[in-house]
């Protein structure tokens, strides 16, 4: 359990160093072609982790996907908001959202049944040819338009900087608790699943392409459609306090069955406001810094994943399996503290 932790925390801390600075970089240089570059670079990892022998031999391929994940991410949602207009950006979050939610949906479940019939091995391979399909698609993209630059933005937005800079400290703290709330779920789950009710890997793709993913993804239109019409903080504050609950009570849970509910109430509650999280961050972000504020919101919420991924295992042969799901509970609702600060600007108010 501990070295799975490690394994599972080593990409979370490469990608929440390498966040911010992908995104700074594609302020200034342009998202495109660095989008591209980390798309290549997540394309090789599967393939070297056939190979591995034991644990440690994963580290250097790990450390090569957190790296890749974190110069792409920061740069594709800021191509996002750099690409939509301030009425329609919500909405173009939840379709986004669907979009990457769709395949956190089926892979799970095609894993979980690919590693049963045909070891584990074969996912890697699956694995791989998908992240160079989207490469190739990478490279279609076009380079959003050019905003003012920082010097510009210093000189005609002193206000809105403000305003940035206490967001960056309210979206810091947010994502580095809640996330480590989060942190702490993963890990463990399957292995909660193997010890509690004999599940199967299949299984195990079953609870997150359906607790987790699809529970995400049904709630991203409408979502997007509350963050257009209704106060955003509201939005964001009551679902977090409504979702907290759940994470802790997976833990009580008598069947599988009651995994799956359980799992897909926390998320499709909590979920519901990514639109409006997201609508929001970039609202109070002036256009010329949102590489940096996605950089900045990534890492603080890769950082917040890789300390609950490190403990779960700590927590787990220490204090049993059932604390970690508590702990987790307490931490995302305490999350909900920080959004007493943020300040509702423009769009959907």
């Amino acid at each position: 359990m501990v070295e799975l932790g490690y394994v599972s925390a080593v990409p979370s801390a490469i990608a929440a160093f390498v966040n911010i600075l992908g995104g700074s970089l594609s302020d200034k240089y342009g998202r495109r072609k660095l989008n591209a570059i980390g798309t290549l670079l997540g394309s090789f990892p599967p393939l070297f982790y056939i190979f591995a022998k034991n644990w440690v031999e994963l580290i250097p391929w790990v450390v090569v996907s957190g790296l890749a994940t974190g110069l792409g991410m920061p740069i594709r949602w800021a191509m996002i908001a750099d690409s939509s207009s301030e009425r329609g950006r919500a909405m173009m979050f939840g379709w986004m959202n669907i979009a990457f939610l769709l395949g956190s949906t089926v892979a799970p479940v095609a894993g979980g049944f690919i590693a049963d019939a045909y070891g584990i091995r074969a996912t890697f391979i699956l694995y791989f040819a998908l992240m160079s399909a989207s490469f190739l698609f990478s490279v279609l993209l076009q380079e959003p338009v050019k905003h003012p630059n920082e010097r510009q933005v210093r000189e005609t937005e002193t206000a809105e900087n403000r305003t940035f800079r206490a967001a960056i400290f309210v979206v810091l703290t947010l994502n580095v608790i809640q996330a480590t709330g989060v942190g702490i779920y993963g890990p463990i789950t399957p292995l909660f699943l193997e010890k509690q009710f004999s599940t199967p890997y299949g299984g195990v793709g079953i609870l997150y392409a359906i607790g987790f993913g699809l529970s995400s993804m049904v709630v991203q239109i409408p979502g997007g459609k509350m963050a257009t019409r209704y106060d955003r903080k509201k939005i964001v504050l009551v679902t977090i306090i409504l979702s907290a609950p759940f994470f802790g009570l997976f833990a009580l849970s008598r069947s599988f069955i009651e995994c799956v509910v359980l799992m897909f109430l926390s998320n499709v509650i909590l979920n519901l406001s990514w639109p409006a999280y997201q609508d929001l961050t970039m609202a109070l972000t002036p256009p010329s810094r949102r590489g940096l504020m996605n950089g900045l919101s990534a890492t603080s919420f890769w950082a917040g994943m890789m300390v609950g991924q490190a403990i779960s295992g700590i927590l787990w042969q220490s204090l049993g399996i059932f604390l970690p799901y508590y702990l987790s509970a307490v931490m995302v609702l305490i999350s909900a503290l920080p959004v007493f600060f943020l300040k509702e600007s423009g769009g959907g108010a």
